[in-house]
Formats: C-alpha cells, structure tokens, sequence
C-alpha cells in the first residue's frame, strides 16, 4: 500500500540531489558551455513523495537546455552520454551508475547491503525552444529525438485557488487514494506527476460545482 514518506527523510535527498545537479549544471557551463536550470518537477514539488510499503521512493527532476552549442545539437546521443558521464563522477558510492531510460537518466541508491534499492532519482533532459520538448531515446531504432511536452495547462493557478480555499488536505487525500487505487489495478501507466494532476483537477472541479 502507498503511504506519504516523511518530509524530513525526503529533504535529506532532496537536499543531496539539488548538490549534485548544481554541481552538474556548473560543469556544463564552464567545461561545455551548455547553459541549463534545473526544476524538480512530480510529487517532490509539492511535498506529496509516496512509496509502497518498505519499497523504494523516487524523485523526478528536468535539466531544462537553455543553450546547446551545435557540436551537441548534431549528435543528441552525445549530448546525453555527456551529461550521464558527468553525474557518474558526481553522485556518491550509494549509487548504481545511470541507467539510460527512454526519457530520462536514472540513479539507484542502495542500503548497506548493496542489493536493496532505498531511493532513486530521474533526470529528464528539456530543451526551451519553441515550448519545451524532452529528449527521448527510442530504443529499438536506436535513435535520439526531441519530443514536445505537452502542456499541463493552468495547473499552478488551479493549486493556488485550491490552497487559498483551504482544500490542499482534500488534494493529498485524493492523491492517496488515487495512487492505492492504481496499485490494486496493476495499473503502471499513471506516473506520478499525472496522478497528482488528477487529484488537483478532481478538487478543483469539485470547488467550481461548490461540493
């Protein structure tokens, strides 16, 4: 069963990860003059990190590409064994070196017996130009493509009117239930970040009816 991990334990790595990407974004300017930011995006921005019972919990972040020099942009898989190469010297002896997922670059932290994963992280890589797109690795083609995002609308706005209503317990209580309500279905389609749009758009809605 999903529950919510404490926010001390979830500050301690996202103290840990925001270090490590810092530095990260730091080398890329001064080595590669490649100009990023960074954002932590999912259920870490809004404090609402779960995990499954005794299992493993995760956070997402996006290295958004303000600017790419052209060697880079030419040669996408590059511009990503790049970046994956440098967060492999920066994170500590916990992790796993990255694994290149479709649309992102992920880290597994281990316990001390160096079998059970306690944490992990995923960083997507973002290109601002024209909107946003991600970088996507299709496997069996072997090829490296920009994918534009789409747009999660006016979701900030709907959490402020939430919040200022004093109904962000009601947000965190369907969140809950949607994601316990996933697990029991099998349902591995509905990352995290997409069930926390659901449970804003089910309590806004429901304060635009007055319920």
């Amino acid at each position: 069963m999903f529950d919510y991990v404490s926010r001390r334990e979830v500050a301690e790595y996202k103290a840990y990860c925001s270090d490590v990407l810092n530095r990260l974004k730091m080398k890329l300017e001064n080595e590669h003059d490649i100009r990023t930011y960074v954002t932590l995006i999912g259920s870490g921005a809004p404090n609402m990190v779960m995990r499954n019972g005794k299992g493993p919990f995760d956070l997402d972040y996006n290295l958004v590409l303000t600017f790419v020099p052209q060697e880079y942009e030419k040669s996408l898989k590059r511009l990503k064994n790049l970046i994956q190469g440098i967060l492999d010297d920066l994170v500590d002896k916990r992790f796993t070196h990255g694994k290149d997922s479709t649309s992102s670059i992920t880290y597994l932290a281990h316990a001390r017996d160096r079998k059970t994963v306690v944490f992990s992280f995923d960083v997507a890589l973002i290109r601002e130009k024209g909107g946003q797109s991600k970088l996507v690795h299709d496997k069996k083609k072997d090829i490296f493509i920009w994918n534009q995002i789409r747009d999660s609308g006016d979701l900030d706005k709907k959490v402020a009117m939430i919040k200022k209503g004093g109904r962000w317990k009601n947000v965190r209580d369907d969140y809950w239930e949607l994601k316990n309500m996933y697990l029991k279905m099998g349902d591995r389609d509905h990352p995290s970040f997409i069930v926390y749009i659901q449970a804003v758009n089910q309590v806004y809605h429901a304060m635009r009816k007055g319920n």
